[in-house]
């Protein structure tokens, strides 16, 4: 999904809206993209912190809408936002979302304006600024073809000759990354390559499965038959929360929050969540 115009804070589950940031010139890279050229920069005097609803100080976390995983339309903010409540909550802490464009999130992130981005993909280029959190699950991430196209391949060199979409910024594995020899053409998001391949102007697309199913469902439910997955997937990928190396608490906050995503694994509730979330996917019978 594409970021919304206006910013969307949530803190305990409820949403409202900010002031709105200045429009960008340019689409926005996703979440979980590659990290933005450039290397770190000096550290500035650490941001206020945000207030939470008790008065105390806030975790503030920029995100953007990427569902099932996190929109501002989902309640409570969606999967991301509840574990990462969650497993602040464990240790005492408050976490406050605020939903941006992702290139305004890093750019905040960078001068340690925000405590941490969410979610994000480990890449070589994301360690750089970012102190990554445990992982917590994600889901699996997929080429996507028409049915009668969706092909077997044992070597992304099977691929050669396919037009590939791919959302502008995201990141895949390394490998698919790094393969000059595909063609891959960008959109701004995946419901745009979803509608380009259904018009068979691209003939395959990669993506979260869990987020084709999602667009599926929520805008082209007679059309979900016509997709199938190419054998095998690409892979399967964790999410992370991305701490800010500007600001100089950000190695006790990932500690504190990787013990609390630990408490949550260990009572079930992270797994509790995931399942939630997959539902959000599933086709429905008929008259629900």
């Amino acid at each position: 999904m594409p970021a919304p115009d206006q910013d969307v804070s949530i803190s305990g589950g409820s949403a409202v809206s900010s002031e709105s940031a200045p429009a960008s010139t340019a689409p926005a890279p996703a979440i979980n993209g590659p990290a933005p050229p450039g290397g770190p920069r000096t550290t500035p005097p650490p941001a206020r912190p945000a207030k939470g609803s008790g008065g105390g100080s806030a975790v503030l976390i920029a995100t953007y809408d990427w569902p099932p995983y996190v929109e501002h339309n989902l309640p409570h903010g969606g999967y991301v936002a509840r574990v990462i409540r969650a497993a602040l909550a464990s240790v005492g802490l408050e976490a406050r979302f605020e939903f941006m464009p992702w290139a305004r999130g890093m750019s905040l992130l960078r001068d340690g304006k925000v405590t941490a981005v969410a979610p994000a993909y480990r890449t070589v280029d994301r360690e750089i600024e970012c102190d990554l959190s445990a992982p917590f699950p994600g889901g699996p991430l997929a080429l996507f073809g028409l049915t009668p196209n969706a092909l077997r391949w044992s070597d992304l060199r099977d691929l050669a000759g396919l037009r590939i979409g791919v959302v502008r910024g995201y990141a895949h594995t390394q490998a698919f990354d790094a393969a000059a020899f595909l063609s891959k053409e960008p959109a701004n998001d995946e419901l745009a390559n979803l509608r380009k391949l259904l018009a068979r102007r691209i003939d395959a697309m990669a993506a979260d499965r869990n987020v084709v199913h999602f667009l599926l469902r929520r805008y082209l439910p007679a059309q979900a038959a016509s997709l199938a997955e190419f054998d095998p997937i690409l892979g399967e990928r964790d999410l992370h929360v991305c701490f800010s190396r500007a600001r100089p608490d950000h190695a006790a906050l990932r500690e504190a929050f990787d013990r609390g995503l630990a408490t949550i694994r260990a009572s079930g509730l992270l797994d509790e969540l995931h399942r939630e979330m997959r539902r959000l996917t599933e086709v429905q019978p008929a008259g629900r």
